[in-house]
């Protein structure tokens, strides 16, 4: 299975980093994208694929439905990083708007609104900062994954019904 890495940022992060990154997960899993590609590497053409002889839709689930499990278990270490992540930033998150309020009381001074304590304890500190990034890059990573995992799923659909068609249909190819 592919490792989920969290490393340390080059440069200033912006949302376009973790777009790029989740980019580069899908690249790294090694799945043929949807697309001319897969046609030309399977040697399976979708747009005939009501004229496919039974083999060939044979191909196709085997296919789509190998790469649609194997998308499910990434989905599955995605969500397990992604929910680690969070738990540790709400625990850490809790914990510094205490000591910030805290350090606020002491000092006598007023209290911050939550949007202002949000940007207090990110500021303050760079870790919670950290791993709020990952977060994002995370759920980037995820929503690329589901979203290849689906079309994976609606061509095994596809095939799926071409198949009982001619099985309850009649019509033998």
């Amino acid at each position: 299975m592919t490792q989920l890495k969290m490393e340390k940022r080059e440069g200033r992060w912006s949302p376009f980093k973790a777009i790029a990154q989740a980019d580069n997960f899908i690249e790294n899993l090694m799945v043929p994208s949807i697309g001319k590609e897969l046609a030309v590497d399977q040697n399976l053409d979708f747009p005939n694929l009501m004229n496919a002889d039974n083999k060939k839709l044979e191909q196709f689930l085997t296919m789509y439905g190998g790469i649609k499990m194997y998308l499910e278990t990434q989905l599955a270490d995605i969500e397990a990083t992604k929910n680690a992540l969070d738990a540790a930033f709400n625990e850490s998150y809790s914990t510094a708007i205490y000591r910030l309020v805290e350090e606020r009381e002491e000092e006598g001074k007023k209290k911050f609104t939550r949007d202002e304590l949000r940007g207090a304890i990110l500021d303050k500190y760079e870790s919670l900062k950290e791993l709020r990034r990952d977060i994002i890059e995370q759920e980037a990573i995820h929503r690329k994954v589901s979203g290849l995992k689906e079309a994976y799923a609606q061509g095994f659909q596809t095939v799926s019904r071409i198949v009982s068609l001619r099985t309850f249909g009649g019509s033998n190819a």
